[in-house]
């Protein structure tokens, strides 16, 4: 079987390593042949593309890198498409894929063009969450806006034309599926973000360089990794952090790992009570995260509870929870179903001041469990609900394999 694939993100970004890149490599391991089509930013270097290239061939992954610029512009994203239409059609003609598989819209635009001169080969339209509607709810488009208006037309195009849909949520299934927007052979999976335990994993060896290089050894470190602003609550982020400072008699840390603009949140942590020492940011690079996890003792993961998050599976939580960090978060996408995890997951039904004592105070309670038996929990968790091949790679080649028999 053969598949082409469409990412706009880059894959040697964050999100490339660890939510496209480690589900490709497990369908290459059961005999799926794939040609990757990506979009790289400005950054990412000639010779680090060549290296990653080699790399990939060597695993099985033919990989043909693009590139993007970091400018919004309808105008722009047009011609980006129209340049990876041209590439992906000639891939195709070449390699005649099984499966085109779209990466959220824009990808999907692309291969929904491309199947059209492959007369044989399914198109898959991976969701990722209702695009449109995130940047409505985040505040960066109006419903008014050309860019939203066209999205939303492409959006129900794609279910209705794909022959299978990747959702991330459970509760977006329901909805897609009772909203009509299906066609009447489309196939749709729930897949949530998934783990690599390959690479996720308590490191001790990281946790103790780590925390000699931050100079946080003996505190009791609460984390939060990845994005800022947009959907993700800071306000509330920085309100619990401080509640968990004011709950412990230990010396604490709150560690951010995140390459967006930090400095709002911070002020918000100081003016909560948090001292400049009791603060650590910092950008790190993917193959690092793992260790500057272990470093923690818990994690963080609060949104917005809007529609468009209906359809969100946060990465940072699968990833905590592989490194051993119990996690609190509140109710949005399919969080809720962790809530009876009560060894390793905490869920704040309310910010008021009441729930995030209470919170915290569970929170602190299974930080400070042993690491050896936090780990194990967390583990087990992560293993249940987030397992890379037993979930990821596993529902996408049963998808596969399902479409192209037909």
């Amino acid at each position: 079987m053969r598949a082409l694939y469409v990412s706009h993100n880059g894959m040697l970004e964050a999100l490339g390593q660890s939510q496209v890149l480690p589900y490709l490599r497990g369908l290459a391991r059961r005999d799926i042949e794939i040609d990757l089509i990506s979009y790289e930013l400005p950054e990412a270097t000639d010779d680090a593309i060549e290296a990653l290239r080699v790399r990939l061939s060597r695993e099985g992954l033919r990989w043909h890198p693009m590139r993007r610029a970091r400018d919004p512009r309808l105008r722009i994203k047009v011609e980006e498409a129209g340049k990876g239409v041209l590439d992906a059609v000639m891939i195709a003609a070449r390699r005649r894929p099984d499966i085109i598989h779209g990466r959220s819209y824009l990808p999907t635009a692309i291969a929904d063009a491309v199947t059209k001169l492959v007369p044989r080969a399914k198109l898959v339209f991976d969701c990722r969450g209702m695009l449109g509607d995130e940047y409505v709810d985040s505040g960066y488009w109006t419903t008014d806006r050309i860019e939203y208006r066209l999205l939303k037309r492409y959006e129900k195009r794609a279910f209705r034309r794909a022959e299978g849909v990747v959702v991330l949520t459970e509760a977006l299934r329901r909805w897609v599926q009772g909203s009509g927007l299906l066609g009447s052979r489309t196939q749709i999976e729930t897949i949530p973000c998934c783990v690599d335990f390959e690479r996720f994993r308590f490191d001790a060896a990281g946790r103790a360089r780590v925390r000699a290089e931050l100079g946080i050894e003996g505190r009791l470190v609460i984390a939060y990794a990845g994005s800022l602003g947009g959907l993700y609550r800071e306000a509330d982020l920085a309100r619990f952090i401080a509640v968990a400072k004011r709950r412990t008699d230990r010396p604490f840390t709150f560690l951010l790992l995140t390459r967006s603009d930090s400095d709002g949140l911070v002020e918000s942590l100081k003016a909560g009570g948090l001292s400049t020492d009791e603060i650590r940011v910092r950008a790190v690079a993917p193959s690092e995260m793992p260790a500057y996890l272990s470093a923690a003792d818990a994690g963080t993961a609060f949104g917005t509870t809007c529609f468009a998050r209906m359809g969100c599976s946060p990465t940072k939580l699968a990833e905590y929870l592989a490194c051993g960090l119990p996690a609190v978060f509140n109710d949005f996408g399919d969080q809720a179903t962790l809530a009876p995890e009560r060894d390793a997951c905490v869920m704040v039904g309310s910010f008021d001041d009441a729930a995030l004592v209470d919170a915290a105070d569970r929170l602190l309670a299974m930080a400070t469990v042993p690491i050896d038996q936090r780990v194990g929990i967390g583990r087990r968790v992560a293993e249940e609900r987030f397992d890379l091949e037993k979930i990821g790679v596993a529902r996408y080649e049963a998808l596969y394999r399902s479409l192209a028999a037909r």
